[in-house]
């Protein structure tokens, strides 16, 4: 293969030769290798303005395409109107089409393994005025959110969850009117981890945002995180780490910084940070073996190479695996393979091997195809895609399970 690329010497060979140092600290991190001093990461929290374009690894181009070495483990196909969240362990959290015309959706969970869908709430704590809007479930715990579409009130729900089922009373951890949004939440064994923040609109848009734990054992409730002002990403958890991104140098801006916080650890502290340029949003966010992968949805004028449209893969410094389509949902994965949804298939991208495939969506599913129900570290890629008849009509939800 040629060291020649379109730039002049390409990054493959780049790596090849002694210039590798700082393309290095990328797969080092990427493969799991730490330094010596790898456990404060040295992250300074200065905002990362890139004009240097030797510090981003452009994976499409930079990269070898091979063919997907993954295959399905598992494909079931559910009824139309299901849409699974996978969150932990051998299960899915799933919300399904109504049961009845009384009731306008129902939540549960089916097995990854088996592909048996179980409603485990057809109607909503909160009786009538109130659907459910969200759900997720953990290796011990089964959360759910249910919202007035009429007041904007919602409650945030957990219930202890084990082999598909769920026991003793809901409990009600959280609640908001129409001034606060309905919470971004993830579960963490018996945990629920969830944020609270004003809605840019309301009395209370002023208002600092809120990262919280609450756990099912002993009903405790802990403040994780403040932001002054509105948190850009879902909270993601990753084995024992946890992916927030609160605004930071409130006092020079609008600035995001992804931050990693220490789950393990009873005083949560924080084990990595980065900075984005002002202005610039991330759309979603994960640490990943000791990597931030995170989401742009836009381009920022002025704002360097990290204010390009597109999905980021690295660490504060650089360099930086990026991939230039526009994303749709955020990364999962396990070690050096990187999972993300590009328009309307799943992309794989190998760090390490400098390698990256594209799983095909399947036959006739609608114009995004696959779309992942994974995230953050995990040993399973979960993808579901409504799939039409001959006539064009949907008939199904194929929900497809990927061993990494």
């Amino acid at each position: 293969m040629s060291l020649i690329s379109k730039s002049g010497i390409s990054r493959r060979g780049f790596l090849g030769g002694g210039m590798a140092a700082a393309a290095a600290t990328l797969l080092s991190a990427c493969s799991g290798k730490k330094d010596k001093d790898d456990e404060s990461k040295g992250a300074t929290g200065e905002p990362q303005v890139l004009t240097d374009d030797s510090k981003i690894i452009d994976a499409l181009d930079e990269y070898e395409s091979v063919d997907t070495t993954l295959t399905a483990a598992y494909t079931w196909n559910l009824p139309v109107g299901t849409v699974p969240f996978y969150s932990q362990g051998s299960w899915s959290a799933a919300m399904f089409a109504p049961e009845s015309a009384a009731t306008p959706n129902s939540i549960g969970v089916f097995s990854l393994s088996s592909g048996s869908p179980v409603t485990l709430r057809s109607k909503p704590v909160l009786g009538a005025g109130y659907e459910f809007y969200d759900v997720r479930v953990g290796t011990g715990v089964f959360c759910w959110v249910e919202i007035n579409y009429s007041s904007f009130a919602w409650s945030l729900y957990a219930q202890a969850f084990a082999e598909g089922q769920v026991s003793g009373d809901p409990q009600k951890i959280d609640h908001g009117n129409a001034d606060w949004e309905p919470p971004m939440f993830s579960p963490y064994g018996a945990c629920v981890i969830w944020q609270k923040m004003p809605n840019s609109s309301g009395s209370k848009s002023t208002s600092s945002s809120k990262c919280y734990q609450w756990s099912l054992v002993d009903g405790s409730k802990t403040t994780l995180y403040t932001s002054p002002g509105r948190f850009a990403t879902h909270p993601r958890v990753s084995n024992d780490i946890l992916t927030i991104s609160p605004r930071v140098h409130e006092d020079e801006g609008t600035y995001y910084g992804m931050t990693a916080l220490n789950l393990a650890d009873s005083a949560h502290a924080k084990i990595d940070q980065l900075v984005l340029p002002a202005g610039v949003r991330p759309f979603e966010a994960a640490y990943l073996n000791d990597v931030f992968a995170f989401a742009i949805e836009a381009s920022y004028d002025g704002a360097g190479r990290l204010g390009n449209m597109g999905t980021f893969i690295g660490r504060e410094g650089g360099p930086f695996v990026y991939i230039s389509r526009e994303p749709a949902a955020g990364v999962c994965g396990k070690g050096t393979r990187f999972c993300l949804k590009t328009r309307s298939s799943t992309c794989i991208v190998d760090t390490d091997a400098q390698e990256y495939s594209v799983v095909a969506c399947p036959d006739r599913s609608l114009d995004y195809g696959d779309y992942p129900a994974s995230e953050g570290a995990t040993d399973n890629l979960v993808t579901f895609a409504t799939i039409k008849d001959a006539q064009g009509i949907p008939e199904s939800v194929c929900v497809r399970v990927f061993s990494l």
